[in-house]
């Protein structure tokens, strides 16, 4: 793991020189904490984060288990995606949702969307205004990144709602960091080639310093994907064609920073059935899609009163324009003119365009105060708010001009809006050389839940040269979102539901979470982690079949609990020009209602890493990936589906430093499940269990298979500095 070696190369040295007699004699004591400037110090090894406590400090001094993987790394490593990164971590488990879009699982909590995990990029949300999904495959370029911060545990104390059981935070380059920029082409197996340009640098317009940045990116892949089919009949097999363009651009003079970024991202739903040619027609990606044209702006001012205080101001919207269309077909129909005997053929089956437009804002007023070397208090109140413009499944059966109304599936409240007004604070009190204490809480209030608090402690010790030892406690919760709180939804002629209906009165999901890690370097190349973790998780919010007056057979309710157990254990060696990485991760997540092991959550992972630089300023690394079982036979007594097979991914990956004379070109390569390994990404817990009748009237699975994971791939990048 990235951060150990910021420890071996900072700290332990900081350390050292703290318990040594001469630093200890009278007048001498070094305190670390005093440091004025943390991001300074670490600089040079590039782990100083801002995710933890929303200001920059040491990996080592956070009061939360971070991980942070820097921009070399993800290009010496192969990392692609976000996606790619985060299944390389201990305790993060990835799997794919049946509309095609990646998930990432921390520590056993699970999810059909990635909410349960807050993403930021440069501190701002990023997730879309219905469902608060967070996009870790295409939609986010790796290219214009510094770094990635990843919190495992709880985040709300500081960042809100979603920050449930992680937080990633996307560190984009400034001018410091390039100076310039450079642009990359890249082109791989499955039809994929993109191009992208990055700039940071800084001007001087007189004697006004001023910072430009701008991020242009093209990809398109033809894709090995998707391949999911529900009673087992024939698909359209092996393509998953994603799309996407994105810009952005910002400047900062002085202490204020703008920016703006636009996204146009497309990738297919999931695959369904057909019997014939013409509904294979149907399910081109042409006609058969999801697509994400969002908008994004955010302005920044800082301002320092010095080493004491400094305040800060941030506000930001977004805009989420998420259409979408499939269609299906069912048997045609042939009818008989009594009259003439002429029989006709009449196409039968249905379009569905959906639309899913909402804007998202929020406003931040915060400062930092550094009350004498020993206390830094941060404190903070904004204001966020949803407002969905529009959420409604235009359903046009057997292809009619009109759609069908009322849609069974829409929000009638137009312009419906959600508000959340916050405010938190958090101390750190250095109680001596070798101890820390973090405390601190926020206060949300919801429009439609009312109040919840959030708070957390932390305690860092420094017992002994070369070792660190954290004890954290947090609570976090999960807001209920749009789709979960106003959908409403259309019966059928036997008065179910034909989709979940939202519920207005739902409460958010709750965890509480202890965790603590030690890290150790007996030697200074070796470096030991361990971190061992429990929560409870309460107040789930889960698909309930009942009988409401208001809200039908089907909807949403707060009926889950569950215990989530668990613990990692990391080596890591850095001596001079090799590396190698091992971490196995535990994870036993418990359903509190059943008994039953957690679906689809795999108690046992093993990641590796081994690297080295074979020529100067060339380095070759191989990764290793292995998730064990996963738990799905006790969900599933009536369609019988078996556990999730255990499965082994090894990745290489080769990349240069910049090249020439004139240092100007540097290349990469990355080659993803190198074995080819055929693996399946189970469908999700709510569609497990479901059954069909098959021709002969027997009862089967509905979804006998499961969802095809992606093959061997092999990408080629260049970037041309400038």
């Amino acid at each position: 793991m990235c951060y150990t070696r910021a420890m071996s190369a900072g700290t332990l040295p900081l350390l050292g020189l703290l318990l040594s007699p001469a630093a200890h004699a009278a007048g001498g004591v070094v305190d670390p904490f005093e440091e004025p400037d943390e991001s300074a110090l670490f600089r040079a090894e590039e782990r100083v984060v801002t995710v933890a406590s929303r200001y920059a400090q040491a990996v080592e001094q956070a009061p939360s288990i971070v991980t942070v993987v820097t921009d070399r790394e993800i290009r010496s490593r192969g990392h692609r995606t976000l996606s790619d990164l985060l299944r390389s971590l201990p305790g993060v488990f990835i799997t794919v949702s049946q509309e095609g879009r990646n998930l990432a699982w921390f520590r056993g909590v699970i999810s059909p969307d990635n909410n349960k995990f807050l993403l930021l990029v440069d501190g701002v949300p990023w997730y879309d205004g219905i469902y608060t999904h967070a996009w870790i495959d295409e939609y986010i370029p790796l290219a214009d990144v510094k770094q990635v911060e990843i919190i495992k545990g709880p985040g709300s104390a500081v960042h809100g709602t979603n920050a449930f059981a992680g937080v990633v935070n996307v560190v984009t380059y400034r001018a410091e960091d390039l100076q310039g920029g450079f642009a990359r082409v890249e082109v791989g197996d499955d039809g994929r080639w993109g191009a992208t340009a990055v700039l940071a640098d800084e001007l001087t317009m007189g004697t006004t310093a001023v910072e430009l940045r701008a991020t242009a990116r093209v990809l398109d892949i033809d894709g090995d994907g998707m391949d999911t089919t529900p009673r087992g009949r024939r698909d359209v097999t092996g393509l998953n064609p994603r799309r996407s363009i994105l810009g952005r651009f910002g400047i900062a003079v002085g202490g204020l920073d703008l920016e703006v970024a636009a996204v146009d991202y497309r990738h297919t739903y999931f695959v369904n059935e057909q019997d014939d040619p013409v509904s294979v027609l149907m399910e081109q990606d042409e006609a058969f899609w999801l697509r994400y044209r969002d908008r994004f702006a955010r302005a920044r001012y800082e301002h320092s009163f010095g080493e004491r205080a400094s305040l800060s101001a941030l506000a930001w919207w977004q805009h989420h324009d998420d259409p979408g269309q499939y269609g299906f077909l069912d048997a045609p129909e042939t009818t008989v003119d009594p009259t003439t005997l002429e029989a006709s053929t009449a196409l039968r089956g249905r379009l569905v365009e959906t639309e899913k437009r909402s804007s998202r804002m929020g406003g931040t007023v915060e400062s930092q105060l550094r009350m004498g070397p020993f206390h830094t208090t941060v404190l903070g109140a904004g204001v966020e708010a949803t407002r969905v413009h529009a959420l409604i499944d235009n359903e046009f059966v057997d292809f009619a001009e009109d759609p069908l109304r009322p849609s069974a599936f829409r929000i009638d409240e137009p312009d419906a809006t959600i508000v959340d007004t916050f405010g938190f604070v958090q101390h750190t009190w250095t109680a001596s050389w070798w101890a820390e204490l973090t405390a601190g809480a926020r206060l949300d209030n919801h429009s439609y839940f009312g109040t919840f608090v959030s708070p957390r402690a932390g305690l860092l010790l420094l017992p002994t040269d070369g070792s660190v030892i954290k004890v954290l406690y947090g609570r976090a919760f999960r807001a209920p979102n749009p789709r979960e709180l106003l959908v409403v939804v259309r019966q059928d002629d036997e008065g179910q539901n034909l989709f979940t209906a939202g519920n207005a009165a739902l409460a958010p999901e709750v965890i509480d979470t202890v965790e603590t890690e030690l890290t150790w370097s007996p030697l200074p190349p070796w470096t030991l982690r361990g971190a061992a973790f429990g929560s409870r998780v309460g107040q789930q919010i889960n698909t309930f079949q009942g009988n409401s007056p208001r809200l039908g057979t089907d909807y949403y309710e707060n009926r889950g609990e569950s215990t989530v157990l668990g613990g990692e254990l990391q080596s890591t060696v850095e001596a001079g020009i090799v590396e190698l990485d091992l971490a196995y991760s535990l994870t036993q997540a418990v359903d509190g209602a059943t008994g039953r092991a957690q679906y689809g959550v795999p108690m046992h992972m093993v990641n590796g890493r081994f690297g080295v630089e074979v020529l100067t300023g060339l380095r070759l690394t191989a990764l290793v990936d292995h998730v064990g079982v996963r738990a799905r036979s006790a969900w599933t007594p009536n369609s019988g589906r078996p556990d999730g097979d255990p499965y082994t991914l090894v990745h290489l990956a080769a990349a240069s430093d910049a090249l020439g004379d004139k240092k100007r070109v540097r290349a990469d390569l990355s080659l993803r499940n190198v074995l080819d390994t055929r693996y399946e990404n189970l469908v999700y817990l709510d569609d497990a269990d479901r059954t069909t009748e098959s021709a002969s009237g027997q009862t089967v699975a509905r979804f006998p298979r499961d969802i095809a994971a992606a093959g061997r791939s092999v990408v080629v990048g260049v970037e041309f500095l400038y």
